[in-house]
């Protein structure tokens, strides 16, 4: 009988134990359970990306992420993309938006497939008073208030080889679109051999109007002589690149655009507040004096007509070669808002002339201040016929250091507010503050820089966006653009590709075998 009894209360233990140890390993799954929630919840929240790829290609621009921070209303962006295996490019466009996402909870995604989501649909077509048909498939709406904006993925990709993804650059340009009250309108001046906004050859400017068209800018052409004034709408005046004289009765329109020290003021009594872009030419060949130096030195930049930069480069074989490249980047972009946010990159000009800063006066409404510097061993040559070499003439060249690009903006007495100013700024010696109102000026002495011919060049447009920007008091967009698609190619000599295709097809298998067999014989043993 005690054996029996001693075998029951075996058995009652366990179970018991069994029990126990049942209870313990679901109460562990449920803890591990609780703690996957709990981090997934976490890391949901608040989580850091990696973008690990050589070129960047997972990481906004920081222009783009300057924008999306100034945000100051929530943007929709729902995609309307189909996904098949003809629609290329699908998860880098849904990968970059999860990007915008990430940056600020403003933004807000919504992913909608037109072939099975038609009640959603048909709402949001109803929210953008849209009728159904209206919609575009496979594109992407930008919404905030009451604006909308389609993007088709026929403009987000470029289906020439090599293609172009552009996601980032047409969703920023996008997000403007529908966030800003206006359009700011650039007056591009025409009538005295200026470069073309429509011309997409190695000299015109197409490929900078593109960019300036995509950042939620209105280009448009102007004739001076025949409008006989700087349009009212005006944001800025852009003159690209004249090869021949402006008028008096010319500069007189823009001096009136821009104010002077004498008229400040408008007809109702309100600051003037013109934008004024230059990019000039060097006088040479056939090119003529703009006409514009007198203008452009009542507002302290000076200019010369009878220059243009060459700098010495040591060239790989060639040894010490004069050309008239001259790149820029790191200490040659002088401290200012146009350059802060691109010193890392690149520009190239291309036969400049040199322009520069006039000494301040105590009658001078505008200060000016230099933002670009050539190379330490360039010089502005003077007499360009007829030489066969340039050279550096010390007592008739231009000596270095040199400014290819001044800024400069109105400027006011030191503790006085620009809303109080009624009479030209000039009663004290010294000025300080740069106020929030007034017309500013951007002048350069190249526009070549600017043309199609030297667009890839990674400084080159960031550089006029930037003035732009910095023109029209955009300056949340100031910062690096977009970059451009990195395309990379693989080129697999024949020996190469028998090697991996031995290594994939006999080499890998073989390691497991060989580890397999290991373990095996080690077990026998």
């Amino acid at each position: 009988m005690s054996e029996e009894i001693k075998e029951t209360v075996q058995s009652q233990n366990l179970r018991k134990q069994k029990t126990l140890i049942g209870a313990n390993v679901i109460f562990m799954i449920l803890i591990a359970i609780a703690i996957f929630v709990f981090v997934s919840y976490l890391n949901d929240r608040h989580y850091y990306r990696f973008d690990f790829t050589a070129s960047g290609r997972y990481t906004l621009s920081a222009k783009t992420k300057k924008i999306l921070k100034n945000l100051d209303q929530p943007v929709f962006i729902t995609s309307l993309l189909v996904q098949n295996k003809d629609y290329r490019f699908y998860g880098q466009i849904i990968d970059i938006l999860e990007e915008y996402r990430y940056v600020t909870d403003k933004v807000n995604v919504t992913l909608l497939n037109p072939l099975t989501d038609r009640t959603k649909i048909t709402e949001l077509a109803e929210k953008l008073k849209m009728d159904l048909e209206q919609l575009q498939l496979n594109s992407v709406i930008f919404t905030c208030g009451d604006k909308s904006k389609h993007v088709p993925q026929a403009v987000v990709i470029e289906r020439e080889f090599p293609f172009k993804f552009k996601g980032e650059e047409v969703f920023t340009a996008a997000i403007l679109n529908v966030t800003q009250e206006k359009q700011t309108t650039i007056y591009f001046a025409r009538g005295h051999g200026e470069r073309d906004p429509g011309d997409f050859e190695r000299a015109g400017l197409g490929n900078l109007a593109t960019s300036i068209k995509r950042a939620n800018y209105n280009v448009i052409p102007l004739d001076l002589l025949e409008k006989k004034r700087v349009p009212e709408n005006c944001d800025i005046l852009f003159i690209a690149g004249p090869t021949k004289n402006f008028s008096i009765e010319e500069t007189n329109y823009i001096r009136n655009y821009l104010g002077t020290s004498a008229r400040l003021l408008d007809e109702k009594g309100e600051l003037k507040e013109g934008k004024l872009l230059v990019m000039l030419e060097p006088v040479v060949g056939a090119n003529k004096a703009s006409g514009l130096k007198a203008m452009l030195g009542e507002y302290g930049i000076l200019v010369r007509d009878d220059a243009v930069v060459y700098n010495k480069v040591n060239m790989p074989l060639y040894g010490m070669q004069t050309v008239v490249e001259l790149y820029i980047s790191d200490e040659k972009y002088l401290e200012h808002e146009i350059t802060r946010d691109i010193e890392k990159l690149t520009s190239v000009f291309y036969g400049t002339s040199p322009v520069s800063v006039a000494p301040l006066t105590d009658k001078m409404a505008f200060s000016a201040k230099a933002i670009v510097r050539a190379p330490d061993s360039s010089w502005g040559e003077t007499e360009i016929a007829g030489k066969k070499r340039p050279k550096y003439d010390e007592d008739v060249d231009v000596s270095s250091p040199i400014t290819l690009a001044v800024a400069a903006e109105l400027r006011a007495p030191e503790g006085t507010p620009h809303q109080d100013i009624t009479i030209p700024p000039h009663a004290t010696k010294t000025f300080e503050g740069i106020g929030e109102r007034g017309s500013r000026i951007v002048v350069f002495g190249d526009t070549d820089f600017a043309a199609n011919a030297f667009s890839d060049n990674p400084g080159n447009q960031d550089l006029v966006l930037n003035s732009i920007s910095w023109l029209a008091r955009r300056e949340k967009e100031l910062g690096i653009s977009p970059k451009a698609p990195d395309v990379r190619r693989a080129v697999i000599k024949p020996a190469q590709l028998t090697l991996i295709f031995w290594l994939s097809i006999a080499g890998l298998p073989s390691i497991g075998i060989a580890i397999g067999g290991f373990v095996w014989w080690r077990r026998r043993r």
